[in-house]
């Protein structure tokens, strides 16, 4: 009782946090494309791949590690926390060594300048990890939120300021690297926990197994996730990249909204219950059907608005963006399922069988992506689509093998919430067809969101899918647990 609690309490603070932070980002990145242009995108996101693919590499997996470990001694953290500091400072040291020739490969001299400030990036994200872990292990989200919040606020609006005064480009880099900065600098001053002793490898060695094994999925999942992306760079335009990767992240605000929220209080949650397979188990499929009962009309929603969206907010540069936005939002759809199977392969399983799926996996979408690179942007749009869809349904078969958890029970899950979704969307399409000559575009966007809001709650209401009701019991627990 006393971990539902903590569970619920996580996933209030962390929700709140991720949704604020979704919207916020939302509406300052409207404010900065339209003082920016999809060039400055696309440069931008050639180095935010190299980044994140060095910060796979300074985590190492050590982070899960302790967070599922029963107990951790102070000499375990600071083990991590030195090897976090030393890899990150020696990727720093590689990425600025091979700057000049990405330079000459993405004919972009402007990387010179720009690289070797975002690569900051890598040692200033290792530097507050274990802060962040401690407070992962003792359900403290309510902390990491506030936080996020206060970093996202503080990076967000320096870029806003940059990019009204001129700065253009470097106002994508101010908000890339402020934030990160601020949030790990309000995590140390926050904690008591400090480095002490000399850096002693040691302790990292009984959980090299485990984490050295999650760092070849990591690090092919993140290689994989980008890929594309540095193909689009280079054999297209970074225009075509900037387009792209704008309906990229504008999919992957509101499925990481939900899914980073849920997923991070539920893997110690689950780590908590991994000596109880049933209980997993059906701790896991609730988490599944809130995922499912708030992604899927999101996602089909935003399908439904996405072109009058950008006609009514941004320059009629942008509408290229719709196309890719609208088939990347297809993809957010297998989300759920793939993250909590995935979640129980990290907790149930040593490593093993997580390497071999990530092997099938990425050969899978390798013969994806060698089909859909050389034909169109928009062909690798749908490639990543089927990507996202074999990675589910492989998750989900491991998983089967710790748990009663079937491809099956994947469908029973989606289907509700795929037939309301798909109702809510005809509603929406309906509305658009019966107004479009007949009122202002503002106007006709607006009563599209409204019906697409008053449809899904009246078939929540009418149908109460499992999803619903485990939302509503949440929120009486936090109502209960306020009082």
């Amino acid at each position: 009782m006393e971990l539902k609690k903590h569970v619920v309490k996580g996933m209030a603070w962390t929700f709140a946090e991720k949704v604020f932070t979704a919207l916020f980002q939302m509406l300052v990145g409207l404010v900065l494309m339209n003082f920016l242009f999809p060039d400055d995108y696309g440069t931008i996101q050639i180095l935010v791949v190299f980044t994140s693919v060095c910060s796979v590499f300074v985590d190492s997996g050590f982070s899960a590690a302790l967070i599922r470990k029963p107990e951790v001694t102070q000499t375990e953290y600071s083990a991590v926390f030195f090897f976090n500091v030393l890899v990150a400072s020696a990727l720093y040291i590689v990425l600025l060594a091979i700057t000049p020739f990405l330079s000459r490969y993405y004919h972009s001299p402007v990387m010179l300048s720009l690289a070797p400030v975002l690569f900051l990036l890598v040692p200033v994200n290792s530097l507050a990890n274990i802060q962040n872990t401690m407070l992962t292990r003792s359900f403290d989200f309510a902390t990491i939120s506030k936080y996020t919040v206060w970093a996202t606020l503080g990076g967000s609006c320096a870029a806003v300021i940059m990019a009204i005064t001129g700065c253009g480009i470097w106002s994508l880099l101010g908000q890339r690297l402020l934030t990160p900065a601020i949030k790990s600098l309000l995590l140390w001053l926050r904690s008591d926990w400090r480095p002490t002793g000399r850096p002693s490898m040691r302790a990292l060695r009984p959980m090299t197994g485990y984490s050295s094994r999650l760092l070849l999925s990591d690090i092919t999942n993140t290689i994989y996730a980008n890929i594309s992306e540095l193909f689009i760079g280079r054999m297209y335009t970074k225009n075509a990249l900037g387009y792209y990767n704008r309906g990229k992240q504008y999919k992957d605000m509101p499925v990481s909204a939900v899914i980073s929220s849920v997923q991070n209080v539920t893997f110690p949650a689950l780590s908590k219950l991994q000596d109880n397979p049933a209980k997993m188990r059906l701790s896991a499929h609730q988490v599944t059907v809130v995922m499912n009962f708030l992604i899927y009309p999101v996602m089909l929603g935003l399908i439904a608005i996405a072109h009058d969206f950008i006609d009514v907010f941004l320059p009629d540069r942008w509408l290229p963006v719709v196309p890719y936005f609208q088939i990347l939002c297809l993809s957010g759809l297998f989300a759920p399922l793939s993250v909590v199977s995935y979640n129980i392969l990290k907790i149930k399983s040593d490593g093993k069988l997580i390497f071999r799926l990530e092997v099938l996996k990425k050969l899978i979408a390798t013969a994806i992506l060698a089909a859909t690179i050389p034909v169109s942007v928009k062909a690798i749009a749908w490639g990543q689509t089927v990507i996202y869809f074999s990675d589910a349904l492989i998750n989900t078969i491991g998983a089967g093998r710790f748990i009663n958890w079937s491809v099956w029970h994947g469908v029973k899950s989606t289907a509700p919430y795929m037939a309301m979704s798909a109702a809510m969307l005809a509603a929406v399409y309906g509305m658009r067809t019966l107004l479009l000559e007949h009122a202002a575009l503002p106007l006709v966007l607006l009563a599209e969101i409204l019906t697409g809001l008053a449809i899904y709650w009246l078939l929540s209401i009418a149908l109460k899918p499992e999803g619903w009701r485990e939302i509503r019991i949440i929120l009486e627990q936090i109502a209960a647990n306020r009082k």
